[in-house]
């Protein structure tokens, strides 16, 4: 095969189109997505990047080749492309014009968020869409959200977003930077944004279906957050000791181990009734903090978390889906980077890998996880597209 057919990948349907490069020249890898994603109609393009890309030269390719075409995007911890798990490359999907109709908005700023702003933007968005839609708004639309992932304004951006969205899905995630925590970028109107949010809101004739959860089962140690500082996300203490100390002592592991990996191998999570929903920790600070990727405050209990099956659960998960809505024939993908460390850590991923591949997931590994108002971690959160045949508006 010729270097161009061994770095491109796409893939063709009536109503999608995806595809990607692993070429490390910001330039080339543009241009073979630009190609791998051709279509007649396009309603909007989506893509998710390894943060090694020059984004000027990246962001200004992709600004030449689509033209007028929306295209939106983010910075990564972490790619997944047609061809399953794919870091250090680039990977989008397209959506037609026959079968999508979009509305796209970008909140700046988020250090100053106003939340009477965001909803007032996004009812405007949502009454343009409405003027437009393609099939009966409330039941066949949802939104999609990519957000600076060192904004740290996750939680009020997402409750304004899913207050002015009515019950209409939210789903995204935060963008990464490979793990750096210093340069987290989205893509909107032809230019990349630090503390900015880029949000997508669809109508489609397609089915879909929205899923979003993790694998962790809930054991019995638990530590309460004894001093916190919710505005970092920061723990200072849990237990009233050092958080770092704390955590290793209930985890069984030396500070030396302490890493993603051993975050991602020994996961914590939050009880809201019945249902348990992950608190991964980012990094450990020299004053023996933890810093958190999700909200983290005094008084909070945390539990420690024990492996249900990665793969397992998200084929099972997935199979449900088909069930519903036939095979996919795109699933919009937000993977917890927590979650490919984690596959890394036991050897898992080729076959986690394999499975993305095999459903069609074209995404990202995120610094958070968003699915309406929420912002969780250690889940797989994502839209599953099935065929335009198999519904009815």
């Amino acid at each position: 095969m010729s270097a161009v057919e061994k770095q491109q990948v796409s893939a063709f349907s009536p109503a999608v189109t995806y595809g990607g490069s692993d070429n490390s020249n910001a330039v080339t890898a543009a241009q073979e997505l630009y190609e791998s994603l051709a279509m007649a109609r396009p309603a909007c393009v989506v893509f998710f990047c390894c943060v090694d890309y020059d984004r000027e030269e990246l962001g200004d390719t992709l600004a030449e080749l689509f033209g007028e075409i929306p295209v939106l995007g983010c910075t990564t911890a972490g790619e997944i492309s047609p061809m399953g798990l794919a870091p250090g490359s680039i990977t989008g999907f397209c959506l037609s014009a026959d079968h999508f109709v979009v509305e796209t908005t970008l909140l700046q700023n988020l250090a100053t968020f106003s939340e009477r702003g965001a909803y007032d933007t996004v009812k405007e968005m949502m009454q343009r869409l409405e003027s437009r839609t393609i099939a009966p708004m409330a039941y066949n639309s949802f939104a999609l959200s990519l957000l600076d992932g060192m904004s740290i304004r996750e939680e009020l951006v997402l409750s304004a977003l899913n207050e002015a969205l009515s019950g209409i899905p939210l789903v995204g995630g935060s963008a990464g930077d490979n793990l750096h925590f210093r340069d987290t970028h989205v893509y909107y109107d032809k230019q990349f944004f630090s503390n900015a949010a880029a949000i997508i809101l669809v109508n489609t004739t397609c089915p879909f279906s929205v899923l979003s959860g993790h694998h962790l089962v809930a054991e019995k140690e638990k530590m309460v957050v004894t001093k916190a500082d919710p505005a970092k996300r920061i723990a200072h203490e849990l237990n009233a000791e050092p958080a770092a100390l704390e955590y290793c002592r209930v985890m069984n592991i030396s500070l030396d181990e302490l890493s993603s990996e051993s975050y991602a191998l020994h996961p914590l999570s939050v009880q809201v009734g019945e249902n348990f929903f992950a608190r991964s920790i980012q990094q450990v600070n020299d004053d023996m903090s933890l810093t958190f990727f999700c909200a983290i405050d005094t008084g909070i209990v945390l539990t420690k978390m024990r492996d249900g099956g990665l793969v397992a659960e998200f084929e099972r998960r997935m199979e449900d889906v088909v069930a519903e809505i036939g095979e996919p024939q795109l699933v919009i993908g937000y993977d917890c980077i927590h979650r490919r460390i984690e596959a890394e850590g036991k050897g898992i991923y080729e076959e986690l890998s394999a499975l993305y591949q095999r459903y069609k997931v074209v995404g990202f590994n995120t610094y958070g996880e968003h699915c309406d108002a929420m912002h969780v971690n250690h889940t797989f959160t994502g839209v599953v597209i099935g065929e335009a045949s198999a519904f009815s508006a």
